[in-house]
């Protein structure tokens, strides 16, 4: 490995000899796995980072998923609290074209996001309290509060899908009802027909 202080995306890319596009899209999917320091354009890699983009350059040849490949990071690799500049929401792989997600699928990903920022937030808090001397029961409970707010928030998800789920059995049973009535029109304007035709006979 090269004995530079900090890495370029290109300079990354050519030591693992992997596309540099690829590892562009790892460094915004992975961020808070990777040591790094700068933003934006100046932002530049930790030696340590290498490891990090061959584990999962290995996990995803091995065929695992993104989400598998998060889990086996957060495993492995401390999290980097001043990965993502202030204010910003982790975003997600871009999804296929043309795949319009249904409301409550939309509102499940606005609550994932905001998870995303209220971790983010209270682990700069957090760091920075401890920076300036606060004590680790202070710390412990800044944590705690920041779990209780995650459970919360995955509860009131689950809960959305729930009812999500029981919405759609309530409009299939909805659409056999119209189906089943536009049958029974049908057969009773037929009867009528056949006795106005036979009264008028």
């Amino acid at each position: 490995m090269t004995g530079k202080k900090v890495l370029s995306v290109a300079e990354i890319a050519r030591e693992l000899e992997l596309p540099e596009s690829t590892v562009h899209y790892w460094k915004n999917r992975f961020a808070q796995h990777l040591p790094s320091v700068g933003r934006g354009r100046q932002k530049r890699f930790k030696p340590e980072a290498v490891e990090v983009f061959s584990t999962i350059s290995r996990l995803l040849k091995e065929g695992h998923t993104a989400r598998d490949v998060m889990d086996q990071l957060a495993g492995s690799y401390p999290l980097q609290a001043d990965a993502m500049p202030e204010g910003s929401v982790f975003v997600p792989a871009p999804q296929a074209a043309g795949g319009a997600m249904e409301p409550a699928l939309k509102m499940a990903a606005a609550i994932g996001l905001e998870i995303a920022k209220s971790v983010g937030e209270g682990i700069r808090s957090v760091l920075t309290g401890a920076a300036g001397g606060q004590d680790v029961a202070d710390i412990r409970e800044g944590l705690e509060a920041a779990a209780d707010r995650i459970a919360t928030a995955m509860r009131e998800t689950e809960v959305l899908k729930s009812e999500n789920a029981e919405l759609r059995e309530k409009l299939k049973i909805m659409e056999a009802e119209m189906i089943r009535l536009r049958k029974d029109r049908r057969e009773m304007e037929k009867y009528l027909l056949d006795k106005i035709k036979a009264a008028s006979a």
